[in-house]
């Protein structure tokens, strides 16, 4: 299996490491523009392997996408933001299998109109939300479908980054809502199965002044109102000196359950047995090592036809409705109903 990767920032380079490790893959080919880089990539690859035998061999290419797709059986796009509709668009026509990152259209009405023409190729698409492929999220879903949770009445996210992000990418960004917190907007209800009808967010800048500059915020808390009257929060930070700290605990009347709780959760009890943590996260890849591992052995299964995609287009269009609602909260400064993903109709902010 001949699998290429095009984008080779940080989360590319990482997704190129995890398929020239996954049984089934026999090259990984680096599409990029730059020779010098995407050959420096390769040569970082060479390195990480070291001793380790089983690894796809990996080759470079300057090649457009679209001259090389004809030779995959499978393409990974991680390039920038702006570029994820078109690039979906030209690998779905080609009927090449795609994983491509999150997100794949900034809006609501422009992720409908994408989601159903690219349905309409038949082309096998995964959308990056890793956190649906993670063992522990996959866990606190099932007690939450086996009633063991009971009644759902609170549920509780931490999403805090580790290290600081570049200032020169926090103008592209598209805003926390969009960079950070539509991970948690596609969980949270995955996991609960409990539509959110009501959001509101706050935020400051307290740590990078740039996030003012351009309306962010680097320190939010958002809540959440569900169908059912659940309540939620999700805690946020761009930058946290404990460590990555990504968490998720849903309770109810019979129990309460979490995901992210371990020896490197990075968080210092204070009760007299309590002890820091002794290795904390030290970026989302590093929290995240399952969820990217078993993402991309879902892609292989999927190019193989043995799997079909959890997280197809249309599956974005919940979190991009949370977002564009968190973001109209946090500049207007009032609870928002979400707008509803079966209509492109807007509903506007309620008291």
């Amino acid at each position: 299996m001949r699998v290429g990767v095009a984008g080779l920032g940080r989360i590319g380079a990482m997704h190129a490491r995890n398929l020239a490790r996954t049984p089934g893959v026999d090259e990984v080919v680096l599409v990029g523009r730059d020779a010098g880089r995407t050959e420096a990539v390769r040569t970082r690859l060479d390195e990480q392997r070291g001793g380790e035998t089983g690894w796809a061999s990996v080759s470079t290419t300057v090649d457009p996408l679209t001259d090389v797709l004809p030779s995959l059986d499978g393409v990974l796009v991680a390039s920038a933001t702006d570029t994820h509709a078109d690039l979906a668009r030209v690998v779905a026509d080609s009927h090449t299998p795609l994983l491509i990152e999150k997100p794949l259209a900034l809006g609501v009405d422009e992720l409908t109109e994408l989601s159903r023409d690219l349905d309409a190729t038949g082309t096998p698409i995964m959308v990056a939300f890793h956190r649906r492929y993670d063992p522990g999220y996959q866990r606190l879903r099932q007690h939450v479908l086996d009633g063991d949770v009971g009644t759902l009445r609170l549920v509780q996210a931490t999403e805090n980054d580790h290290h600081a992000l570049p200032v020169d990418y926090i103008p592209q960004s598209h805003g926390m809502w969009l960079d950070l917190l539509v991970h948690d907007f596609d969980i949270i209800p995955w996991v609960v199965g409990d539509p959110v009808v009501e959001i509101s967010m706050i935020g400051s800048v307290l740590d990078e002044p740039v996030y003012g500059d351009h309306q962010d915020t680097d320190t939010a808390m958002v809540t959440l109102r569900f169908a059912s009257g659940a309540v939620g929060s999700i805690g946020a930070l761009r930058r946290s000196g404990a460590g990555q700290d990504v968490r998720l605990e849903v309770t109810g009347t019979n129990g309460a359950f979490g995901a992210g709780y371990g020896p490197r959760t990075p968080i210092t009890s204070t009760e007299p047995a309590g002890v820091a943590p002794a290795n904390p996260y030290d970026t989302f890849g590093d929290r995240f090592v399952p969820a990217f591992e078993e993402e991309i052995a879902h892609f292989v299964r999927m190019i193989r036809g043995e799997s079909e995609s959890l997280t197809p287009p249309a599956a974005g269009l919940v979190a991009t409705a949370l977002a564009e609602a968190a973001a109209e909260s946090f500049h207007t400064g009032r609870p928002v109903r979400p707008r509803s993903t079966a209509s492109t109709t807007r509903t506007t902010t309620t008291a």
